[in-house]
């Protein structure tokens, strides 16, 4: 695929997935949506109402604010970041976290009346569709979680091109997506009809080559701890410790010189363009 047919294929597949029967019109991941139908339809109302997306968009917990200045480390340690680009913004708590750090950030999004929220809470927010159309080499980080299972096999290594194209001199990617490599990321993956790719360490390398980036981190997904919920803390710290605990074994034995992750259910890769590294 060219790079100018890559919106258009975006805009085609938005396009069949609005006319998707109702048992497609899944929950995207299990922190935002990719349901792109019309709920109203069939009585379940707007799924945007429904979700409560409309009154608290983009509000940032103290929970979500730790979360991401955990998760985002490998990514802008020790260097400026300015713009930033949110592909697939959902509920817009990464907007909000971007906006709370000074970052002039744009989102994309597949759900019309996501883009209608996030334009009248004063984010720069476009169709998916348009992503082809964003300035090249603008972005210092680019961001995409529970994003990249969705992108069919046969055009995703065209599809992180097109997010390469767009970082500027430095810049990383960050993605977050199921754990193909370990059984517990299976209900994730599994559990959405729409996750049409699965992802681990090998095939994430695989792409790396293919598209001119270098994996800087590929690791576990950052807990959540108390600073989310007491559940959160309490599980971080018991079922968590011996997730690691149990995986770290598992990978020893079985994977020792792979990388792979055993201990998560949802796994992040940092990445660079090859050429930065040099």
């Amino acid at each position: 695929m060219l790079a100018d047919d890559f919106g258009a294929f975006l805009r085609r597949h938005l396009s069949a997935r609005r006319d998707a029967s109702c048992a497609d019109r899944l929950r995207l991941g299990h922190h935002r949506s990719m349901t792109i139908s019309n709920e109203a339809d069939d009585g379940v109302g707007s799924y945007v109402a429904w979700k409560g997306w409309g009154e608290k968009f983009g509000t940032l917990s103290r929970g979500d604010a730790i979360y991401f200045q955990r998760e985002l480390r490998e990514a802008v340690r020790g260097r400026a970041v300015r713009r930033v680009l949110e592909v697939g913004y959902g509920n817009g708590v990464f907007l909000g976290f971007a906006r709370s750090q000074g970052w002039s950030v744009t989102g994309t999004e597949l759900q019309p009346e996501l883009i209608e929220v996030a334009l009248a809470a004063g984010f720069d927010a476009r169709p998916a569709g348009d992503l082809d159309a964003l300035a090249d080499g603008e972005y210092d980080l680019i961001v995409a979680f529970d994003v990249f299972e969705h992108i069919p096999p046969d055009v995703s290594i065209e599809f992180l091109r097109g997010l390469t194209r767009k970082l500027r001199d430095g810049g990383r990617i960050l993605l977050r997506f199921p754990n193909a490599d370990s059984w517990i990321g299976n209900p994730f993956q599994n559990g959405d009809v729409t996750h049409v790719n699965a992802i681990g360490g090998y095939k994430m390398g695989q792409y790396a080559v293919e598209c001119g980036l270098d994996v800087v981190r590929f690791r576990a997904e950052t807990r959540r701890g108390f600073e989310t919920s007491f559940a959160h803390g309490v599980y971080k710290y018991t079922g968590g410790v011996l997730a690691k605990v149990v995986g770290g074994a598992l990978k020893a034995l079985y994977f020792p010189t792979m990388p792979v992750v055993m201990s998560t259910s949802n796994v992040v890769c940092v990445l660079r363009r090859s050429a930065d590294a040099a």
